[in-house]
């Protein structure tokens, strides 16, 4: 099963993304319309240090109009390898260099409307930097205790997908 677009038109084309509008054939030869969000790719990186405290960023998003608390992200630059990406993020973001990095898993956001794959990471074997964030970056960096955060999630107080996707694979990886 596969559609094949037979014509893409280009709707918007901004800072980290572009929308295209599509005309595509299904598998029964007939024809309609997908819309897709395109974005480079993102990696996520749950970070320990040696207390057992996760790494989080609180930031104000835009687009959800809320302050959320977030394991450090961020997208892929042209061409990057998303492990790299992963160590060059937390850096940035937290002041902390990882001197282990393990994947975790990759999947799609929301494949029905936009094309980006994440990764997710598990770091540690950290060391204090320091950040280096962007311009546009304001954030606060928080260290909360492993047990906290499942509680948290528990409790519908952490509502970041992969800040839990990326918590959950690292505690049924360290049961297993």
């Amino acid at each position: 099963m596969s559609n094949r677009t037979i014509k893409e038109n280009e709707i918007y084309v901004g800072r980290i993304c572009r929308f295209t509008h599509n005309e595509v054939t299904f598998d029964d030869g007939s024809t309609g319309y997908r819309d897709v969000l395109h974005l480079p790719g993102a990696v996520a990186i749950l970070a320990i240090d040696d207390e057992d405290n996760i790494f989080f960023v609180e930031q104000f998003r835009h687009a959800v109009d809320e302050l959320l608390l977030e394991l450090p992200a961020g997208m892929l630059e042209k061409g990057e390898d998303p492990q790299e990406a992963a160590l060059r993020e937390l850096e940035e973001e937290t002041g902390y260099k990882a001197h282990h990095i393990e994947f975790l898993a990759s999947f799609f956001t929301s494949p029905g409307v936009v094309n980006e794959k994440l990764y997710l990471y598990l770091a540690d074997h950290l060391e204090k930097t320091a950040q280096h964030l962007d311009d546009d970056e304001f954030l606060k960096v928080r260290r909360i205790p492993s047990a906290q955060v499942r509680q948290m999630i528990l409790d519908n107080k952490l509502n970041d997908g992969k800040s839990i996707l990326a918590y959950t694979l690292a505690m049924l990886k360290k049961t297993r």
